[in-house]
């Protein structure tokens, strides 16, 4: 009897692994299928996304140039320069090795809903029925996230930290950037913050599971803020600008986290009355 159980719980989680090997290798299907989709309009993603934070004609540069005409303090940056110029490859093998590195990522963003959607299909059998049905509001809330996240970082943090890391020079010495360093720079600043802006799905089903509490959130929300900080240190380059412009969407991203947790709490007691009038 106990032999056959033992039998019956080898194969179920055999099963499980088999299942979970089939999702993966069709997240990774996807994933390759947009990174080959990246790499037939290699020259127009390279020029018109991976490089254009470098460039003048970048919206953020002038947007804010125009912002500060209006104002009356004249131009912010300076037009027409592309610091595309002034990047430098040292390996031999740099330039293929960042070209397939950017298209594997251009790949994973662009495939960041489907990937979502077959880990879901993967949980979603052991989960509470009323949970299951929550199925395509969770793919969606973790893509729109994510991508939000993304998004962020590319108008935002990355054409910031590009300028000043570019012009900041304290010792009179120009400043030389190689390609491998930019793709890192630009990979870790829209990866860091697309994953970073998934806290408010996590509160989410840490709530669901009883495990974290508006409470919580609220007691603990000033150690909350150096946790945060910390977190934008890590995720942007080495520069306070550009961690304190990260830091921003994580602190209001702090509180919609605790607006949210407060509104499972309140639901799951409602829940909670009504079947209690029903027995």
């Amino acid at each position: 009897m106990d032999t056959n159980k033992g039998e019956e719980k080898e194969l179920s989680f055999l099963g499980h692994v088999f299942e979970l090997r089939g999702h993966l290798i069709r997240s990774i299907v996807a994933i390759l299928i947009g990174a080959i989709v990246c790499a037939v309009f290699w020259r127009t993603i390279n020029d018109k996304f991976i490089m254009a934070p470098l460039k003048y004609e970048f919206p953020t540069y002038r947007a804010l140039n125009f912002l500060g005409e209006k104002v009356g303090i004249g131009q912010i940056y300076e037009p027409g320069f592309n610091y595309t110029q002034e990047l430098k490859n040292l390996n031999p093998s740099g330039q293929i090795t960042a070209q397939i590195y950017a298209i594997l990522i251009c790949g994973l963003i662009i495939a960041i809903p489907y990937v979502v959607w077959e880990i879901w299909r993967f949980i979603k059998p052991g989960l509470h029925p009323k949970e299951a049905k929550n199925a395509n509001g969770t793919v969606f809330a973790v893509s729109f996230f994510f991508l939000t996240g993304v998004l962020f970082s590319y108008f935002f943090m990355l054409p910031f930290s590009v300028q000043f890391l570019f012009t900041y020079n304290p010792f009179g010495v120009s400043n030389e950037w190689t390609l491998s360093s930019y793709t890192s720079l630009f990979v870790q600043t829209l990866l860091g913050m697309g994953i970073v802006f998934l806290f408010p799905v996590f509160t989410y089903f840490l709530a669901k599971m009883g495990i974290l509490s508006p409470q919580f959130l609220r007691t603990y929300r000033k150690h909350a803020l150096v946790v945060i900080l910390v977190i934008a240190a890590i995720i942007t380059p080495s520069d306070i600008m550009s961690m304190l412009i990260a830091a921003m969407p994580l602190i209001l991203l702090y509180e919609v986290s605790i607006w949210i947790t407060a509104y499972v709490f309140k639901k799951q007691i409602n829940e909670e009355k009504k079947e209690m009038v029903k027995k």
